[in-house]
């Protein structure tokens, strides 16, 4: 899955907020701009029903009903409305009805506008006319006590087209400001975004430069003061960080050329028996063939099977400790081996072997067998002569001179040459012994 940028998520996030809040605010706008718009209408329409009420009380008493309608006609006219008087249910005047056409009129009685009029003193409802095919207010207000009219109801009626076109108006408006907001928001949110990315890519440029021994270390790059509280804790993280790796460097350099001048082997191994890193002595030992053996197996480096079986066991093991051992390598070479084992700060296991060539001392140890038994060898036959004439001289002593003087000449050609065999090895054993002892 692809890693997308942070600030992208971001910004689509902040665009999908603003988008919807735009929408919320539209909505709650626009209705209750409409909610205004159309109580305001009514409100107004009541007072102009009321406004003809008085204008028709002012003109009594009527001489009938045509003198009612008459002033009706006038005052629709006049005012841009249609007005309908209404007693018992039958229209008696309306405005926009030509007076021999009022027969042809139903019965108003049962109408909601009329009911709640006759009951409460005014009504209104809001119904779609079919004449006029739009939607109409409706107004009624209870008429008494004018001479010469019937009482009854007077009612208007408005269409809501003006009312509709203002609130498209209104919603039109209120959109585009909305919009524009939105848009505004968008555009800063865009600008704050970008600059606080572009201010930490730099930030993360300098801070990725901390690792470096030669870096400084202190951060010089603020992108704003929102930022110099995460500086100065990274200034003060780089001076300890900076520390701990010149340190690291000392003490690594100091181990390096410890390791290079040492004469034994050393390696460090995995829980697999993989050589993680080794000195060049190491390699030495194990001979030029192996040449780099970091990251090598055991067996494969030339350690050996004696070696390996050990060392895995002792990484198998639950609490393994420190040992000592003498193992043969591949190629044949002698070692003292030394195994330390120690753990990571993430609780892997490890091994530090050390291995001591121990060859040279192998063969002094050889040559010296060899030299006993061919010192054995040699002095056995001539000190037997002379332990034998020398025990027949004390046992039973030849009484013949010569035959006496006969052992003796054997019993000292023999030491003479104990003696010259004793002056050989010594000869052969000298550089042997300097070797062993080298």
């Amino acid at each position: 899955m692809e890693n997308r940028s942070y600030f992208a998520r971001l910004l689509a996030v902040a665009l999908s907020a603003l988008l919807l809040a735009a929408v919320v605010i539209y909505y709650q706008g626009s209705h209750r701009a409409g909610e205004t718009l159309v109580h305001e209408f009514e409100e107004r329409e009541a007072n102009t029903a009321e406004v003809i009420a008085w204008l028709l009380a002012e003109k009594a008493p009527y001489a009938g009903e045509a003198a009612l309608r008459a002033r009706i006609h006038e005052l629709g006219t006049h005012l841009k409305v249609r007005i309908t008087y209404i007693a018992a249910g039958k229209v008696l005047a309306d405005s926009d009805v030509p007076d021999q056409d009022l027969g042809k009129l139903e019965d108003h009685s049962d109408r909601p506008e009329i009911i709640a009029a006759l009951a409460s003193g005014s009504g209104k409802s809001t119904r779609f006319s079919s004449t006029l095919q739009t939607q109409m207010l409706y107004v009624a207000r209870k008429i008494g006590g004018l001479p010469g009219v019937p009482d009854g109801v007077l009612r208007i009626a408005s269409p809501y087209s003006a009312v509709q076109t203002e609130l498209a108006q209104s919603s039109q408006r209120f959109l585009a400001v909305v919009g524009v907001m939105a848009l505004c928001a968008a555009a800063l949110a865009f600008f704050l975004i970008r600059r606080t990315q572009g201010a930490l890519r730099a930030f993360s440029e300098v801070v990725s430069q901390m690792d470096a021994p030669e870096a400084s270390d202190k951060i010089r790059v603020c992108p704003g003061s929102e930022f110099k509280p995460l500086m100065d804790s990274i200034n003060t993280l780089a001076k300890r960080n900076r520390k701990h790796l010149r340190h690291l460097l000392d003490t690594r350099s100091q181990f390096e050329a410890v390791l290079a001048k040492m004469n034994d082997g050393v390696a460090i191994l995995d829980e697999q028996g993989s050589i993680l890193a080794h000195n060049d002595a190491l390699a030495v030992l194990l001979g030029s063939r192996s040449g780099d053996c970091s990251g090598k197996h055991m067996l494969e480096a030339g350690l050996g099977l004696d070696l390996f079986e050990t060392v895995s066991e002792a990484l198998r093991a639950p609490d393994p400790q420190p040992i000592r051992f003498q193992a043969r390598l591949a190629d044949g070479p002698d070692v003292d081996v030394d195994v330390a084992p120690y753990a990571t700060q993430k609780g892997k296991r490890r091994m530090v072997l050390v291995l001591h060539d121990v060859t040279p001392i192998k063969n002094a140890e050889r040559i010296l067998r060899e030299f006993v038994i061919k010192a054995s060898h040699e002095l056995r036959t001539p000190l037997t002569s002379i332990q034998g004439f020398a025990a027949t001289l004390v046992e039973s002593p030849p009484q013949d001179q010569e035959q006496m003087d006969k052992m003796l000449g054997t019993i000292l050609k023999r030491s003479q040459e104990m003696s010259g065999i004793v002056t050989d090895l010594l000869h052969t054993a000298s550089p042997q012994a300097e070797k062993a002892q080298g």
